[in-house]
């Protein structure tokens, strides 16, 4: 069944996009390129002979409710919880948006009013940007290219010599040299006493000389 294959192929993805952490650009083109094959073989199984036109059947909402659903939840793989007014026009929808089918429509009439020269001349430009892109992929890749062969042996970041040196040093202390704290020399502290006994007193030799030489009164 291919519109089984479809479901598969979307459900693998977006299971890839939620959990896988290690997702990279290649891997999602990967996924993408093999839904895009199956719904190709889906549209071209559709477009058969022996197919029905689907626009002969019409699809109408019978029953719609803001509430949850658990019945459309199984069918849609817990994916489409309710089936309301909003949501209606968005899942059953089988014309552009409004905005998006104006837009689209400018779009139209500007490429179809565009005179032949007009439109050759786009082409010019567009096939120059493009030959001027691929001659600069092609440099760069020769580039690379050359870098890698000329390249003899993988580039060393490492020295085994100087890893070993460094662990004999952090394990045993190998080359490291021991060198002495030089320490400032302290002053001891002077004693009190020793203060007391330097601080002179003051002399009193003069008066006592002075008092010597006075005479006596009774000396004679």
């Amino acid at each position: 069944n291919r519109l089984t294959e479809v479901r598969s192929a979307l459900g693998k993805l977006i299971v890839k996009v939620e959990t896988d952490p290690t997702l990279n650009w290649h891997s999602f083109l990967d996924s993408y390129a093999l839904i895009t094959g199956e719904m190709n073989s889906l549209l071209r199984q559709m477009r058969h002979e022996k197919t029905p036109i689907l626009k002969k059947y019409i699809t109408l909402p019978l029953i719609l409710s803001p509430d949850r659903d658990e019945e459309l939840m199984k069918l849609t793989e817990h994916r489409v919880p309710t089936f309301s007014h909003d949501l209606i026009p968005n899942y059953l929808r089988t014309l552009r948006e409004p905005d998006i089918e104006s837009k689209y429509a400018v779009m139209e009439n500007r490429a179809n009013n565009a005179s032949q020269e007009q439109q050759q001349k786009q082409i010019t430009v567009i096939e120059k940007v493009t030959r001027e892109t691929l001659k600069v992929i092609r440099r760069e890749r020769e580039e690379m290219d050359a870098k890698s062969n000329s390249r003899s042996e993988i580039e060393t970041t490492y020295s085994n010599e100087d890893t070993i040196n460094l662990l004999a040093a952090i394990n045993h202390g190998k080359g490291l040299k021991t060198t002495v704290p030089v320490t400032a020399a302290r002053q001891s502290p002077v004693p009190v006493a020793q203060q007391m006994h330097n601080i002179k007193a003051p002399s009193t030799i003069k008066t006592n000389i002075k008092a010597a030489n006075t005479a006596h009164p009774y000396s004679r």
